[in-house]
């Protein structure tokens, strides 16, 4: 293992902002299960460093927003590299290197190579690229003709009063009952 020295003095900003900046990235990497907590925390401290670099430029930024941008960006540069000849966006490239890391055991197997640029283990790199190729085809855009929603009853109860209309007896009783039933109900609620 080789020897990790980072040091963290931001020039701007207040301890309880960097503390909550630290808290987020700990579990924005974490969502990544790196359980290693030595990798974890050299991964926190580089953003972290870069984040208060970023916060010198423009301290009107909060730093923990800073660092969460600061590791995407990171993360979108190293997942760049392993899937540098698919075409697809950097968002497209942030979630589907999420879902090939974990799709290919990458925290279990590969978390000491986690957003580190200079060792890409090449059996990683090809475990992540065909957990995903192998997902299936792009997406085609196509076009829906919105249509009026047919629900079925406007046949039913047109067939139901058609038949109705048929037997005149039945229809004025049904009427009656439902006029009894209404004001039998009214009646309830004054009482």
């Amino acid at each position: 293992m080789e020897a990790i020295n980072i040091q963290f003095a931001p020039a701007t900003g207040t301890a309880d902002e960097w503390n909550e900046a630290y808290a987020r990235l700990a579990d924005y990497f974490r969502s990544f299960r790196i359980h290693n907590r030595i990798r974890r925390t050299q991964l926190i401290l580089e953003t972290l460093n870069k984040a208060a670099k970023a916060h010198e430029l423009d301290p009107t930024r909060k730093p923990t927003a800073l660092a969460i941008e600061k590791a995407r960006e990171a993360m979108q540069e190293w997942l760049s590299g392993i899937y540098d000849n698919l075409e697809m966006t950097p968002e497209q490239i942030e979630v589907t290197g999420r879902v090939g890391f974990h799709l290919s055991a990458g925290p279990e197997r590969w978390s000491e190579s986690f957003l580190d640029k200079r060792k890409i283990p090449k059996a990683m790199a090809q475990a992540m690229r065909a957990a995903v190729t192998a997902s299936g085809p792009r997406l085609d855009v196509s076009k829906m003709t919105p249509r009026d929603i047919d629900l079925g009853l406007a046949e039913v109860a047109e067939g139901t009063f058609e038949g109705l209309g048929k037997y005149a007896f039945i229809r004025y009783l049904l009427l009656a009952l439902l006029v009894i039933g209404v004001l039998s109900y009214v009646y309830q609620l004054l009482r």
